[in-house]
């Protein structure tokens, strides 16, 4: 369990933009990776000041919200900060889910104003228009949208503000809300999980720590900064720190390593799904070649131990695992400088972390345990629906199964929810999908239950070979029996090309059932097959 009583005294995004401003204005903050454009800590300081008084003309108060709908760009990340800065608060969407949680989100939310992207589909853009309330429109580059003609553009309407540093402010508590993150809603309506500038300061925090981080570091970025994990470990770790990152659109494999040469990345945001790209169609480059780099994370969903080994005698670059979701920031992360294969990592300074039993006892170094954490990372409450919130608890149930080890280092076996219950008996589906990654000729691997009528539930696996590898369902069943109970073995076994992830990276439960129903489901005949 971490020591919160080393608190940091919190500081507001606006002192952070403010002092960098004043002691580093020429450094550069964030890069765009495909344009190389830039934006200092003293345009971002200008800009605050500028959207400050754009938003205290339209008698902005602390809580009142503006939605951003926008891919990953520098204009969307200016806005991001700004609207922290003044003291409102700012809720950017996702704008890769379906149109109708979009439609939602934005109700639910209930912002005062709506921001968009001007390159995003007719659709989206009529979703951010239709919202009844002020809406203004953006290119990816605010030097771009000063040239716009368009009577709606947001940076053409800032012209006429001023940059001096004494733009007003709310000076609420730092209690009040700060962001709207959404969770991802794969299965349901997606929640709102609504953070307080205090926290989202001490979640940003942890991750400098936990990380070790420095003013000195350059991080690349590419995953949606509608997230809560690229919002600390990248944006606000740096912002944190006086550091500077580097944001790309999306992912790309043909252009990972040259933005690492091209910018002197030091650390590289990572998950699963871009390591094992990497590994599908590799480079032929090492850590030698990369002399900046220090390492690569590794989060959003387990890395497989054999991809683990793999990319470490490609490439050779550390990766660094860790853990978190949107209600905390990063709860768990290893230390870079001895990480571990296995565990997520130890818990964030600002977090307190227990796995405790049905009668809420905490259990035993090795034993399976319910996660539950609080601290001052935690968020305040979820927005369920337009003006419902519904505050947390004091400890706060993450649906995370898991142990520490005699180090105090954590590990994860499971999600609750994901439970396959079996005639009544609870398999972890984690535990299966890590036995079946451990084989050499396995590159990715998932685990779920599907519909059996005499137990209930059977347990479907799915197996993504190595390029070039061959195995039979008897291979894998062959391998699985020394690890696993007769009750934990797979009904069924089906071979795939690439496992199905949601847009955050995580392997796509709807996705695999979709599968086993198109392919499997139909060709069972009591025994494992496919």
């Amino acid at each position: 369990m971490s020591d919160t009583s080393r608190l940091t005294p919190y500081r507001s995004v606006r002192d952070l933009i403010a002092s960098h401003a004043h002691a580093r204005p020429d450094k550069v903050y964030c890069t765009a990776a495909e344009s190389g454009r830039t934006v200092t800590y003293q345009q971002l300081f200008e800009r605050s000041n500028q959207i400050a008084r754009f938003l205290h003309a339209r008698g902005f108060k602390a809580g009142d919200r503006v939605s951003v709908m926008s891919d990953n760009c520098l204009s969307q990340l200016l806005v991001f900060h700004a609207v922290q800065a003044y003291g409102a608060t700012v809720n950017l969407v996702n704008c890769e889910v379906n149109a109708k949680n979009i439609a939602q989100i934005v109700s639910d939310v209930d912002p005062k104003l709506v921001l968009v992207q001007r390159s995003l589909s007719p659709e989206m853009l009529g979703i951010a228009r239709g919202a009844g309330v002020e809406c203004f429109s953006f290119d990816d580059d605010p030097e771009s949208s000063e040239a716009s003609a368009a009577g709606d553009d947001l940076f053409r309407a800032l012209r006429t503000e001023s940059t001096a540093p004494d733009a007003p402010c709310v000076h609420g508590s730092p209690t009040e809300m700060a962001l709207i993150n959404y969770t991802s809603g794969t299965t349901a309506k997606p929640k709102g999980v609504c953070c307080s500038h205090q926290s989202y300061f001490y979640m940003s925090e942890s991750v400098v720590e936990g990380f070790r981080l420095t003013e000195h570091d350059t991080m690349l970025e590419y995953r949606a900064l509608t997230w809560c994990s690229p919002q600390v470990l990248s944006v606000t770790s740096m912002l944190q720190l006086g550091g500077s990152f580097v944001l790309a659109k999306r992912f790309s494999g043909s252009h990972f390593f040259e933005w690492i040469r091209k910018y002197g990345v030091t650390v590289s945001a990572g998950v699963p799904t871009a390591i094992t790209m990497l590994l599908e169609r590799p480079h032929a480059l090492t850590k030698a070649d990369l002399p900046t780099l220090r390492y690569m994370t590794t989060s959003t969903s387990p890395i497989a131990p054999e991809t683990f080994e793999a990319f470490q005698k490609r490439y050779a670059i550390p990766l660094v695992q860790g853990c978190g979701m949107s209600e905390a920031g990063f709860m768990f992360s290893n230390d870079p400088l001895a990480p571990r294969r296995g565990p997520v990592g130890k818990p964030q300074k600002n977090l307190r972390a227990r796995f405790i039993d049905e009668h809420g006892n905490d259990t035993p170094i090795g034993v399976e345990g319910d996660l539950v954490i609080d601290g001052p990372q935690i968020f305040e409450s979820y927005l369920m629906g337009r003006g419902e919130l519904e505050p947390r608890a004091k400890w706060f149930v993450t649906g995370d199964l898991g142990y520490f080890d005699k180090d105090g280092y954590a590990f994860l076996t499971g999600r609750k929810k994901d439970l396959i219950i079996r005639g009544g008996v609870n398999i972890a589906p984690l535990e299966i999908t890590a036995y079946l990654c451990e084989h050499p000729a396995v590159l990715e691997a998932a685990t779920i239950g599907v519909p059996d009528k005499l137990y209930g539930e059977a347990v479907a696996c799915f197996v993504v070979t190595h390029p070039g590898k061959v195995l039979t369902v008897d291979d894998v069943l062959d391998h699985l029996r020394p690890r696993l109970s007769d009750y934990k073995m797979p009904q069924t076994v089906a071979f795939i090309e690439r496992v199905p992830t949601t847009d955050r990276g995580k392997p796509s439960k709807d996705g695999l059932m979709k599968i086993w129903e198109e392919r499997v489901r139909s060709t069972i005949s009591g025994q494992p097959n496919l």
